[in-house]
């Protein structure tokens, strides 16, 4: 009808934009802020890290991690990710990405990883194939604790 013309334009333009917001808080969007978190969180606790930090391995592959944490005269260089939901692809991607780093390098490198288990309660399995690679999951609901670890004190 003509003169429901004008309320239905509108209705469509607003499912229109809920659908926009939903594709903007989309999985790479929210890992995205969830990497800003942590970086805002790293940077309120005056932790120094180098973002997206590039590490070169045994593959001839670079590796992007999301922070490098220098090596000081208590700790090895150290690299931290930021992931939001750990699935078995991500542990694999990442365990890969630290072991084949590690194997050409002469110092130890200790590798971490902030774990959004507030929203997204890691999968046992997941958590297990990272720790065998000897990487640390840091909880975020439980991130204080992980101050110690990233500090170069």
């Amino acid at each position: 009808m003509p003169q429901d013309f004008a309320q239905k334009k509108h209705s469509l333009l607003q499912a229109m934009l809920a659908v926009n917001d939903m594709f903007v808080m989309g999985e790479e969007h929210v890992l995205s802020l969830f990497r800003e978190d942590v970086a805002v969180f790293v940077e309120l606790k005056q932790i120094p890290v180098f973002p997206d930090f590039k590490l070169s391995g045994r593959s001839g592959f670079d590796h992007k991690f999301d922070f490098g944490l220098p090596k000081t005269q208590r700790k090895p260089q150290r690299v931290l990710q930021a992931i939001n939901n750990l699935s078995k692809d991500q542990a694999l991607t990442f365990a890969f990405a630290v072991s084949d780093v590690r194997a050409i390098r002469a110092e130890p490198l200790q590798a971490f990883t902030f774990l959004n288990d507030a929203d997204n309660p890691p999968n046992e399995d997941n958590l297990a194939a990272i720790k065998a690679y000897d990487v640390q999951p840091l909880f975020w609901s439980r991130r204080q604790e992980a101050i110690p670890l990233l500090n170069g004190g």
